[in-house]
């Protein structure tokens, strides 16, 4: 998996280069008319939080019936490389690509939870930031907007957690998939000190599941069940706190924590040609 990740990083860093930093790439500050800024970025995703959702299940005799469900996913993590581009000094757009990976999905019903790994996939992002206004004691405005999405993500080895078996012990074969897209809409304050800049942001977050399944169970009674369903995030607001420090000789770091509609940290470093 480490190999995986090095490699595709490190093809995307030769052929284009890249940038970063969450919601606003990186760094958060802008860059000037004409620049380019690369760099690589890692983002934990701690905990992500769904509203619950209706769960259509389709059973091989032609049954059919809904549930209600609940759902999360933990721990995934982001590696991505990322470019960004001066149009103006007041305006930078870029694009990230790379990898997800580690991610648990909680399945939640009473007397009826579940727990599944997801595999690593292809992400990708793109978006723009702008400045509104800086005055000259460093201090500014700015806002910032990203698409980002992976499709046909599988989950396996799922696990009944109220007795620790998995799918297989029960006598169930699965194959789950899930595309995931989402959008942000951030405004940011920050206030240049030197090399550094420490800044704050707030906005809106918008994302969203859609899953299609199938369950295989070794006996002939209702011995396969279709499963689909949709949810999105249970919180849309976003709160975000981070730092961007300029390191010497064109590069800078960044580290960010995002609150409320997830939790997550993000570090990265970039370099501004």
């Amino acid at each position: 998996m480490k190999k995986l990740i090095f490699t595709c990083v490190f093809l995307f860093v030769a052929s284009v280069s890249s940038a970063w930093a969450g919601q606003l790439g990186n760094p958060a500050k802008l860059i000037g008319q004409g620049r380019f800024d690369v760099g690589f970025q890692w983002n934990s995703m701690f905990k992500q939080g769904f509203e619950d959702y209706d769960l259509k299940r389709t059973y091989s005799n032609g049954h059919q019936n809904e549930g209600r469900k609940g759902a999360e996913f933990e721990n995934d993590q982001y590696y991505m490389g990322t470019i960004t581009y001066g149009i103006i000094d007041q305006i930078n757009v870029f694009a990230q690509l790379g990898i997800v990976d580690g991610g648990k999905w909680l399945d939640q019903e009473a007397g009826n939870n579940w727990k599944a790994d997801l595999e690593s996939n292809f992400v990708w992002a793109i978006g723009a930031k702008g400045k509104i206004y800086e005055f000259q004691n460093g201090l500014g405005f700015g806002l910032g907007a990203r698409y980002m999405r992976y499709d046909d993500r599988k989950a396996k080895n799922w696990r009944y957690t109220e007795t620790g078996e998995t799918a297989g012990q029960l006598g169930w074969s699965t194959e789950d998939n899930l595309d995931y897209w989402q959008l942000d809409i951030m405004a940011n304050a920050y206030w240049t000190i030197g090399n550094f800049t420490p800044y704050a942001g707030a906005g809106y977050t918008y994302y969203d599941v859609n899953f299609s399944g199938r369950w295989t169970h070794e006996t002939t009674d209702f011995s396969q069940v279709d499963y689909s369903g949709s949810f999105s995030n249970q919180n849309n607001f976003t709160g975000i706190v981070g730092l961007d420090v300029d390191l010497g000789m064109n590069f800078k770091a960044n580290i960010q924590g995002t609150f409320v509609s997830s939790t997550a940290l993000t570090l990265g470093i970039s370099y501004c040609f």
